[in-house]
C-alpha cells in the first residue's frame, strides 16, 4: 500500500462524503409533510423512507468486504459514491411512493458501502497511533449529517422543491470524493487479495462477532435515546414536543465533541478495550438519572453525560475491531461488524415502542442499561 502524504485531507474527503450519504438518510424528517403531500400518503408514514435508506446500508456490507480485501478503495469510494447519486436520482422519478421508497433503499446501499470504504481508508492512511483520533473524528460526520439534513432540508425544499433535498446532499459526497481523489497518492489495498476461503473464515471470525454484538447493545441505547427521548419528555416530564425534541438534540451534538475525545484517549493508552467498556457502563448511570430528574436542568445535564459518556467509543469500535481481524481481512471484518451492529439502528425504535406499551417507561430504561452493561461484558471477554 502506496502512504498518504496528506492523510488528514484524504480524512477531510471522505468525511464529506459520509455527512452527504448521513444528511440524505435523515433529510425526510423534516420535509415529511411535504412528502405526505407529494405522494397523498400521511405524514407519519413519509418516516418510512428514512427506514427504507437505514434499511439499504446494511444490505450489501458483507459482500462489499469482499471487494474491500481484493480491490482498491478508492476506486470503490469512486463506484460507491457515483451510484448513489445516480439510484438517488432514479428514486426521484415519477413512480409513486412505493418507488421512491425502492429508489432510497437502493441509495442506501450505495451510501451505506461508501461508508464502510471511507472507514477503512481513514484506517489504513493514518498510523497506529492516530487511528484512534482519526477514526473519531470520520465518524463524527454521522451526527453532523443529521444536523445538517435536519436544518438544511427546509430551506432548500423551500427554495428549489422537495425534489431537490434528494439530490443536494448527494452532490455534497461527490463534492468530497472530488477532494479525496485530488489529495490522495497510489492505490489502497491489502498487499495481497483475499481468497474465497479466507472470506468466509472471516466471517467466522469470534472475537468480531462478539465485538459486534456488543456494537449492536451501543446502537440500540443511542438510537433509544434519539428515537424516544422526546416522547418520554413530552408525555412524563410536560414539555412541549418542539422543547423536548430541541433537548434531545443534545444527544447527538455530544457525539462531536466526545466522539474525538475517545479516540485520542484510545490512541493516548493505546488501548481500545478499556474506552469501550468504560464508555458503555459510564452511560448507565444516566439513564436513571433521566428518569428521576426532577427538573428541567437536571434532565439536561442528565441527557448531556449520557450521551457523552457513550459517545466516547463510537469511533474506536471501528478500530478496535479492525485490530481483531485476521492479517488481510480487515474489510471484511469491518463490514461483518457493521451489518450486525447498524441492525441496532432498525430494532432499537420499536424494540423501545413494545417495552413502553407492555412495560412502563421504567421497565424500558432498565432494560436498555441492562443491555449497555452486557455490552461491556462482551468486550471484556476480548483481548486488549
Amino acid at each position: 500500500m502506496t502512504r498518504q502524504r496528506r492523510p488528514w485531507l484524504v480524512l477531510a474527503g471522505c468525511f464529506v462524503v459520509s455527512l452527504g450519504g448521513n444528511a440524505y438518510a435523515i433529510a425526510p424528517a423534516s420535509v415529511a409533510p411535504l412528502l405526505g403531500d407529494a405522494f397523498g400518503v400521511a405524514t407519519t408514514d413519509a418516516g418510512l423512507a428514512i427506514s427504507a435508506t437505514v434499511a439499504g446500508t446494511v444490505l450489501l456490507q458483507i459482500p462489499g468486504g469482499l471487494l474491500l480485501d481484493r480491490y482498491d478503495s478508492r476506486r470503490l469510494l469512486g463506484a460507491a459514491t457515483g451510484l448513489f447519486v445516480l439510484l438517488a436520482a432514479v428514486a426521484l422519478v415519477p413512480s409513486g411512493f412505493v418507488g421512491f421508497l425502492a429508489g432510497r433503499f437502493l441509495a442506501g446501499t450505495a451510501s451505506g458501502f461508501g461508508f464502510i470504504v471511507a472507514t477503512s481508508i481513514v484506517g489504513q492512511v493514518f498510523p497506529a497511533d492516530r487511528q484512534g483520533l482519526a477514526t473519531s473524528l470520520f465518524v463524527v460526520s454521522a451526527p453532523a449529517g443529521f444536523v445538517v439534513g435536519q436544518a438544511a432540508s427546509p430551506l432548500v425544499a423551500a427554495t428549489f422543491g422537495w425534489q431537490a433535498v434528494f439530490l443536494a446532499y448527494p452532490l455534497v459526497a461527490v463534492a468530497g470524493f472530488g477532494l479525496f481523489a485530488l489529495v490522495s497518492t497510489g492505490p489502497l489495498r491489502n498487499d495481497r487479495r483475499l481468497s474465497v476461503g479466507e472470506f468466509v473464515a472471516a466471517l467466522r471470525n469470534r472475537p468480531v462477532l462478539v465485538l459486534s454484538a456488543a456494537s449492536f447493545a451501543w446502537y440500540l441505547l443511542y438510537i433509544f435515546l434519539n428515537s424516544w427521548l422526546p416522547t418520554y419528555a413530552r408525555d412524563v416530564l410536560a414539555l412541549p414536543l418542539a422543547s423536548a425534541g430541541a433537548l434531545t438534540a443534545l444527544v447527538p451534538l455530544t457525539g462531536i465533541v466526545a466522539r474525538p475525545v475517545g479516540g485520542w484517549l484510545s490512541d493516548r493508552i493505546d488501548r481500545s478495550r478499556p474506552v469501550i467498556v468504560a464508555s458503555l457502563v459510564g452511560a448507565v448511570p444516566g439513564f436513571a438519572v433521566i428518569l428521576d430528574a426532577g427538573t428541567l436542568v437536571a434532565y439536561a445535564l442528565a441527557l448531556l453525560a449520557a450521551g457523552l459518556l457513550l459517545q466516547l467509543s463510537s469511533g474506536v469500535f471501528f478500530v478496535y475491531v479492525q485490530q481483531l481481524a485476521s492479517e488481510g481481512t480487515e474489510g471484511t471484518s469491518l463490514t461483518v461488524f457493521t451489518s450486525i451492529s447498524f441492525s441496532g439502528i432498525i430494532v432499537s425504535p420499536a424494540l423501545g415502542g413494545w417495552l413502553i406499551e407492555t412495560v412502563s417507561w421504567t421497565g424500558t430504561f432498565a432494560v436498555y442499561a441492562a443491555l449497555g452493561v452486557g455490552g461491556a461484558g462482551l468486550v471484556l471477554l476480548l483481548d486488549g
